[in-house]
């Protein structure tokens, strides 16, 4: 019984040590500034990180940013080492004598929403505004296969029109009509989607019906103007 014990504290003691062992390894990140979850389009984002432990396993270290670089200024600048990049994604070599890497992140936010001009009407389309990173790192070898995932630094795009707009046809009761202001704000008839929205809230009192008619057949007309003139355009391309 003793024996049996004694071979337990044995695998006990090998296992917080390999534990400990893979956690002193394991590559450490400081950041220097502020990387907020949620922000604004066109924002400037500036922040700087101390890489250590790097993996002597590792040939590159892999940065990946959805910054946008700013005139006269490098998206990557590793300070210590004096090297700067302007690619988005950047592999910088690394070897057993690379102990630690200090790297200044600079750059804007994605701008994700496109405003377009049809004779008078405006179209606005949003792109995604989540599943963005200020970066992502990860230790690779000469072959490209990742080694370690060091961090990735997630962040959101605030889009104050979109977010206004679905708390307006949140207080909307009927079906029908949420469903087709939101239809005609996803196609990017945003003024119109908002107009007829600030009628169905206006002093949470509804307007007759003869409104809505109304805003229903203008929102088709411009609908099917719009396909008529984006069809004409395809051909004339063609």
């Amino acid at each position: 019984m003793k024996s049996f014990k004694s071979v337990n504290y044995l695998f006990l003691s090998l296992f917080l040590l390999l534990l400990l062992g893979s956690t002193a390894l394991a590559t450490n990140v400081e950041i220097n500034g502020q990387t907020q979850d949620k922000v604004s389009e066109g924002q400037v984002i500036n922040y700087t990180l101390t890489i250590n432990n790097i993996s002597p396993a590792a040939d590159y270290i892999s940065f990946d940013t959805d910054l946008v670089k700013i005139d006269n200024s490098h998206l990557y600048n590793i300070t210590n080492l004096n090297v700067t990049s302007d690619s988005n994604k950047f592999d910088f070599p690394v070897n057993e004598s690379t102990t630690k890497i200090v790297v200044n992140i600079k750059g804007q936010i994605p701008h994700i929403s496109e405003e377009k001009q049809y004779d008078g009407v405006t179209l606005i389309k949003y792109k995604k505004n989540t599943g963005y990173a200020y970066d992502r790192i990860t230790l690779i070898n000469s072959k490209g296969d990742q080694i370690e995932s060091v961090e990735t630094r997630p962040f959101e795009i605030s889009l104050p029109e979109v977010e206004s707009f679905r708390e307006q046809i949140n207080k909307i009761d009927d079906p029908f009509f949420k469903t087709y202001l939101q239809d005609l704000h996803d196609k990017g008839l945003v003024t119109e989607s908002k107009t007829l929205a600030d009628h169905l809230t206006e002093d949470n009192e509804w307007p007759s019906y003869w409104w809505l008619i109304i805003g229903v057949i203008a929102g088709l007309i411009i609908g099917i103007i719009i396909g008529i003139r984006m069809n004409n355009s395809r051909e004339v391309i063609e």
